[in-house]
């Protein structure tokens, strides 16, 4: 029991080492929870490169990973000098006064707090436990923990092959981070990060969210956002894996995109080292940043100047972060980049309808696919959509986009692969429909 609230207590640590950069007065726009949240997630991504730089190197890890990441995260406030503060959002007219505005806030954090309560009631109840969490991302984190860092003698066992040694190491090194200050990996409390997390991303989306549109506008965003992640959660049984640190960094990274922040530098900073938190969450995460990044600078090319900056803002962390781990995967013989599921060789569009009808099976079993259809209906009954909704909804088509092309390019029949996989991969779908929903008004 201690060794769990030890555990919990450790992510305190990532707001700490994120604060340096997030204290900065660009970011004085948020309020304070949504700026520790921030700093959270930058300290994250900050110290598990860290870590991954400790090993490369041959360094055992202990408390100077902290202190060299946060040198780090005050080291980038050196990119920010030409920053000035933004001004605090003000209420639109008619869009944030009157008794049915306020009610229509209040009735959305309502629903967020529901949500929230939903996802931790179910993984106490062990109603969303990832089965995932027990196979590796448990396994390798209780293993680096007891050795101090990644453990290649471990990870190079021809029988643990299945722990998917190339997996990117973020998620794998925030788990054997707290396991090395309690003492040991508690795997009951590993699951709590499902709403941990969840409660992190509400309390940051609704901060970011307000800076460019209206509370109930935001207030609602974030409860369609929150209520849906929590009912396919735990349908998809995603607590302990690293589907809720990956949907973290995507849905706060795209959102500050959507802003009024993005304007800024430290705006695209801080979006770039949350898309390097989804990169090296999962391997998916990549294609998200990839495709975000790219339409970010082809809709808001005002906001993309100068463009090499904003090219080198958004994805020199993900470039830094996973560049640092394939060096070293090949240094130590371990991997030389990510496996794939099939190839560009055999592409089996005959097997199109049976695949499609298998994620649709998958889909229909996660909550009879109300997370999908719900966030999409919203989407589509919003009349006058602005051009700002593609960042979001064409972000939606490239992971949708990618997870077929894995399923098409399946050695052997997918079906089996799509029933594990399908709802948690395209769970992000449900995020970027709702923020689509907000681009799609908030620049009317």
């Amino acid at each position: 029991m201690r060794a769990g609230y030890l555990w919990l207590a450790s992510f305190l640590v990532f707001p700490i080492v994120g604060a340096p950069l997030l204290n900065h007065r660009t970011f004085r726009v948020f309020g304070f929870p949504t700026r520790a949240v921030l700093s959270a997630g930058v300290g994250a991504v900050l110290l598990s490169w860290t870590m991954t730089v400790f090993a490369l190197l041959e360094l055992r890890w202990g408390p100077a990973l902290v202190l060299v990441a946060a040198a780090i995260a005050f080291a980038l406030r050196l990119a920010l000098r030409g920053d000035r503060e933004i001004p605090s959002p003000r209420l639109r007219k008619g869009g944030g006064e009157g008794r049915s505005s306020r009610a229509i806030a209040l009735i959305g954090y309502g629903i967020t707090a529901a949500s929230l309560a939903a996802a931790f009631l179910a993984t106490i109840a062990g109603r969303s436990t990832s089965t995932d969490l027990v196979l590796f991302w448990g396994p390798k984190a209780q293993q680096f923990a007891a050795a101090r860092t990644i453990d290649v003698a471990f990870l190079s066992a021809p029988f643990l092959e299945y722990l998917h040694v190339y997996y990117p190491p973020l998620v794998t090194n925030a788990l054997a981070f707290g396991a090395m200050i309690a003492g040991r990996f508690p795997w009951g409390a590993a699951m709590l990060t499902f709403p941990l997390l969840l409660a992190a991303t509400a309390v940051g989306l609704t901060g970011i969210l307000r800076t460019g549109a209206p509370p109930p506008a935001a207030a609602a965003t974030t409860a369609l956002t929150v209520s849906a992640i929590a009912l396919l959660g735990i349908h998809a049984s995603v607590a302990g894996n690293a589907e809720p640190f990956l949907l973290f960094f995507e849905i706060l990274g795209l959102a500050l995109l959507l802003t009024p922040i993005a304007r800024s530098t430290g705006g695209k900073l801080a979006a770039g080292l949350l898309f390097a938190g989804a990169a090296a969450s999962k391997v998916e995460g990549l294609v998200f940043v990839l495709a975000a990044g790219a339409l970010f600078v082809l809709i808001e090319r005002n906001a993309s100047r100068p463009l090499w900056r904003t090219l080198l803002l958004l994805f020199a962390p993900t470039a830094l972060a996973l560049g640092t781990w394939f060096l070293f995967g090949a240094s130590r013989s371990l991997f030389w980049g990510y496996k794939g599921y099939g190839g560009l060789v055999r592409i089996s569009l005959e097997s199109l309808p049976s695949i499609l009808q298998a994620v649709g099976v998958s889909l229909r079993r996660a909550g009879y696919a109300l997370p999908w259809l719900v966030p999409l209906a919203v989407f589509l009954l919003i009349p006058g959509k602005s051009r700002r909704a593609l960042l979001p909804g064409l972000a939606a088509v490239a992971l949708a986009g990618f997870l077929l092309f894995t399923y098409l390019t399946t050695q052997s029949d997918p079906r089996l692969l799509i029933s594990w996989s399908a709802a948690r991969v395209l769970s992000p779908l449900t995020a970027l429909f709702a923020l689509a929903s907000f681009a799609g008004r908030s620049a009317q």
